[in-house]
C-alpha cells in the first residue's frame, strides 16, 4: 500500500514522458519479481520529481525556478475567440470582447476596466499574445506558463493579460495556417485597443509568439496611427513621442522586411524602446513560411530575423544580419534544432531568459555578445 501511494504521488508530478519511462521500469521489475529494485526505481522517481520543479504538461527551465510570492502578479485573459475568426474593424469604445482573471484555482469573470483601467496604476504590465493551432484550454494554461517564468525572476508586481484569439486546429493545416495569419492580423486591432487604453501607464511590455508577434507588430503600427490596407482604424494621434514600450518576439510569423520603414508595419517601432527577437534558422515550418503568399514568397523573421533598415541588396537573403543597437536578435536553432514549439523556446533557449528580463525592464546585459543589432 505504501508503494502504491508513493507511485500515485509519482505520476501527479512527472511529466507524461518521465511516467512512461517509470512505468517501464516498473515493469521490468515486476517481471523479475524483484521487490527491491521495484522499491528503488519509486524513490529515485521522487528525488527526480521533487527536484524537476515543474508544472503539470510543461517543464520549466532550471535557471528559471517558481516564485514564492503567489501574489505579486494578476493573469488576464481577454478573448476574441466568440467573435468572427476575421473582421476588417472594431469599436474602440465597446469592443465586446470576454474578460477572465486567474483567482486561486479557478478562472472567473472579469470586466475591461478592472483588465485595463483607465487610470495609472504604477503596475508593470505585458500583454502577450499566443500563436497558431491554440485551443482554448491550451491558451489558458500556456498563460500560466508564462506567468511562473516572469515571477521566477522578479518579486515586483505585474499585471499578465493574455490574448486569446480564435486558432484552433481544423482539418486542413495549409489553409488553416493561411487563414489564421490573416486572422491574427486582425487581432492587430484589439492589441491597438489594449494600447490605448494603458497609455497612462508608465511599462508597458508585449510578448507574442508566432502568429502572436504578427498581431503586435500591427498593433504597435496601429497605435502609433499607422494604417493598414483594408482595415478599419481611427487613428489617435499621441501627444506625447517617448518610447515606452517593450517587446520580445519567438518564432515570429511575418515577413522580415514588415517593420522597415517601407513595411506593411513599419511605424510598429516609433514607439517602441526596444526589442528582442528571438529566432530559429532550422524551424522546419518557418522554413515554408513563403507558402503563406506565393506572390510575394515571404522570409519570416522567425526564420532568418528581421533585416536592417538599410536593406540588403537581397532582401530575402538568409545571410548573418548587419546591424546596430535598437533591436537585439538571438539565433537558437543551434540549442532548439528542427522545431517551432513555444516550450522549446521557452525551456532550452538560454536567450529566452533575457527576453524575461527584458520585458520586465531589469534587464542585465547577459548574452549580448551573440545577438545582432540594427536601430
Amino acid at each position: 500500500m505504501l508503494l502504491s501511494n508513493r507511485f500515485t504521488k509519482v505520476t501527479s508530478i512527472l511529466s507524461p514522458l518521465q511516467t512512461r519511462v517509470v512505468c517501464q521500469l516498473l515493469d521490468n521489475s515486476f517481471r523479475r519479481n524483484e521487490s527491491l529494485v521495484f522499491s528503488l526505481y519509486i524513490l529515485l522517481a521522487l528525488s527526480i520529481a521533487s527536484s524537476s520543479r515543474m508544472l503539470r504538461g510543461d517543464e520549466i527551465n532550471a535557471n528559471c525556478q517558481i516564485g514564492n510570492s503567489p501574489n505579486q502578479s494578476e493573469v488576464f485573459e481577454v478573448s476574441t475567440r466568440h467573435l468572427c475568426d476575421q473582421f476588417r474593424s472594431i469599436n474602440f469604445e465597446q469592443p465586446n470582447v470576454e474578460v477572465n482573471k486567474w483567482v486561486g484555482n479557478q478562472w472567473i469573470r472579469s470586466d475591461v476596466e478592472t483588465v485595463l483601467p483607465s487610470v495609472n496604476t504604477g503596475i508593470l504590465t505585458i500583454i502577450y499574445v499566443h500563436g497558431n493551432f491554440m485551443e482554448r484550454n491550451n491558451a489558458l494554461e500556456r498563460v500560466r506558463i508564462v506567468d511562473q517564468y516572469f515571477k521566477a525572476q522578479t518579486d515586483r508586481p505585474f499585471r499578465l493579460i493574455m490574448l486569446s484569439w480564435p486558432s484552433q486546429r481544423e482539418k486542413r493545416p495549409l489553409k488553416d495556417a493561411v487563414s489564421n495569419a490573416e486572422g491574427a492580423e486582425c487581432q492587430a486591432l484589439y492589441v491597438a485597443w489594449m494600447l490605448r487604453r494603458l497609455r497612462n501607464e508608465p511599462q508597458v511590455s508585449l510578448l507574442g509568439f508566432s502568429f502572436g508577434a504578427r498581431a503586435i507588430t500591427g498593433g504597435l503600427h496601429l497605435d502609433a496611427g499607422g494604417r493598414i490596407p483594408g482595415y478599419s482604424t481611427v487613428p489617435i494621434p499621441r501627444n506625447d513621442t517617448s518610447l515606452n514600450y517593450r517587446v520580445g518576439l519567438v518564432a515570429p510569423a511575418l515577413d522580415r522586411t514588415w517593420i522597415e520603414s517601407n513595411g506593411r508595419h513599419r511605424l510598429a517601432l516609433t514607439h517602441v524602446d526596444s526589442m528582442i527577437n528571438l529566432y530559429n534558422s532550422k524551424d522546419p515550418i518557418l522554413r515554408r513560411f513563403r507558402f503563406i503568399d506565393r506572390l510575394s514568397r515571404p522570409i519570416a523573421a522567425g526564420f532568418a530575423g528581421f533585416t536592417g533598415i538599410a536593406a540588403l541588396a537581397d532582401p530575402r537573403a538568409t545571410a548573418p544580419l548587419s546591424g546596430q543597437s535598437r533591436i537585439r536578435q538571438y539565433d537558437c536553432g543551434s540549442v532548439i534544432g528542427t522545431t517551432h514549439s513555444e516550450k522549446s523556446y521557452y525551456g532550452e533557449c538560454p536567450y529566452f531568459r533575457n527576453i524575461i528580463q527584458h520585458l520586465l525592464w531589469e534587464d542585465s546585459g547577459e548574452s549580448t555578445c551573440n545577438a545582432t543589432y540594427f536601430p
